[in-house]
């Protein structure tokens, strides 16, 4: 009698990314907290209204066409922030002794 294989059923809010409005979730609520602040700040008016709108809209486009190459690219270039340009190279100090071959040959 032969097996079947086990198959295992995953809801789909556990594979696709977080996202608000198209863009990463984060960003989105950075960007339009920060469009509501410049209306709010400035005072309503058109201008700031205009100025507002447009920066809004434009900067919403740019997170939808970001989140389309990868949905997690903030998320990524965070951590890679915290990455140094160059690592030391140290070891233990038990660390085995491996024999180095001579580097010049006689």
């Amino acid at each position: 009698m032969a097996q079947q294989e086990r198959q295992l059923v995953l809801h789909r809010s556990l594979t696709t990314p977080n996202l608000l409005g198209g863009g990463e979730r984060n960003l989105v609520i950075l960007l339009w907290t920060l469009i509501a602040a410049l209306i709010l700040g400035a005072g309503i008016r058109l201008l700031s209204l205009f100025v507002g709108i447009l920066v809004g809209v434009g900067g919403q486009y740019g997170l939808i066409k970001a989140a389309q190459v990868d949905p997690q690219w903030f998320a990524i270039y965070r951590r890679s922030l915290t990455y140094r340009a160059w690592y030391p190279a140290h070891s233990q100090i038990h660390a085995e002794r491996r024999p180095r071959p001579p580097s010049v040959t006689t």
